[in-house]
């Protein structure tokens, strides 16, 4: 039996499992991933990030603009 024999069926039945669910999609994925375990939604139903994620973020940001400072800047 070929390769391509044994992977067909299996990529058909794989591709009708994805299609059950067409609301779950790369983004509904990442949203569900950055957005707060605790509160995910306000009151208005609005997004909410995760405080560790943006806490991170702003780490980052800090720390790439100090960096860049150092390195550009004549001392």
């Amino acid at each position: 039996m070929k390769r391509t024999e044994q992977f067909g069926p299996i990529r058909d039945r794989l591709t009708s499992f994805h299609a059950q669910d067409p609301e779950e999609n790369f983004s509904r994925r990442m949203l569900r991933l950055l957005e707060d375990p605790l509160k995910p939604r306000n009151q208005e139903g609005r997004f909410r990030v995760n405080p560790i994620l943006l806490l991170l973020a702003a780490l980052a940001v800090v720390t790439i603009g100090t960096f860049l400072y150092f390195s550009f800047a004549a001392l």
